[in-house]
């Protein structure tokens, strides 16, 4: 899929899903600015990936924790960039405290990352642009199917492909499309667990899906390349599972007995 001409700001895009779509998208073609809350000096390869790609490639310290990040760094990439034609909300997290823990301050913490940074970039990509474009999501197989000590980040991600829908709907009168990827659990380095010293939990991990691996970044990027591309432009308000065959799955491992089988 060719990007060539495309401009794109991916937040959250130092490390894990967010890095592998910026690289994705340079590797097509695009123009990309990529953000989160470290320095540029911070961002491991940073250098070696601008040398790559000379003139397309374009970071920027934005700390989507605190209040009023977005306008700042959407007016800094929409002129570096030269506009914005795809945006993909990608930062967050699932760092939270056990349920009954739980706090206002959690709530807020977790939400303001995970969805107010969404609606508050696509605003301000809105706003400037004339000519309309794409809004993407890093939602999570974790918006429809619950896991334990999950409490807020389920429930934003269930926050994120609404909001993947209802902006189909509110942004499509002025050119915009939308879509979400849902991933189910991806090999990062913020989503280990322990899985990678622990042979026996990783087989038993890998034991609930069909395809027996875990994804890489690279399953999952590919994806936001054809949905920044042309050949999707008719699609929006979709969230598409990339799981390994989790969702299609009511349940991982169960005994099943000759009785049923007969």
């Amino acid at each position: 899929m060719s990007l060539t001409g495309k401009r794109v700001l991916v937040t959250g895009s130092s490390q894990g899903i967010g890095r592998a779509i910026a690289e994705a998208m340079l590797r097509a073609g695009a123009g990309v600015a990529l953000t989160s809350h470290l320095s540029e000096a911070e961002v491991t390869g940073y250098p070696e990936l601008q040398r790559a790609f000379p003139g397309r490639c374009h970071y920027f310290t934005a700390d989507f924790s605190r209040p009023g990040a977005a306008g700042p760094l959407v007016e800094a990439a929409w002129s570096a960039l030269g506009g914005i034609d795809v945006l993909v909300n990608n930062v967050g997290t699932f760092r939270e405290p056990r349920f009954l823990d739980l706090t206002e301050g959690d709530f807020e913490a977790i939400f303001r990352l995970n969805v107010w940074s969404a609606i508050d970039a696509t605003r301000e990509v809105v706003k400037r642009s004339t000519s309309g474009g794409r809004i993407l999501f890093t939602s999570s197989l974790n918006g429809t199917r619950s896991e334990p000590a999950h409490t807020l980040y389920d429930a934003s991600k269930g926050a994120v492909d609404a909001l993947t829908r209802q902006l189909a709907v509110e942004l499509a009168p002025l050119g915009f499309t939308t879509a979400a990827v849902a991933p189910g659990l991806v090999e990062t380095p913020l989503t280990d667990f322990g899985l990678k010293s622990s042979p026996a939990e990783r087989e038993q991990i890998l034991g609930q899906i069909p395809l027996r691996r875990i994804a890489t970044v690279d399953d999952v990027a590919g994806w936001f390349v054809f949905l920044a591309s042309d050949a999707a432009g008719y699609a929006t308000g979709i969230v598409i599972p990339v799981d390994g065959g989790l969702n299609a799955q009511q349940m991982g491992i169960r005994p099943i007995g000759d009785a049923e089988r007969t």
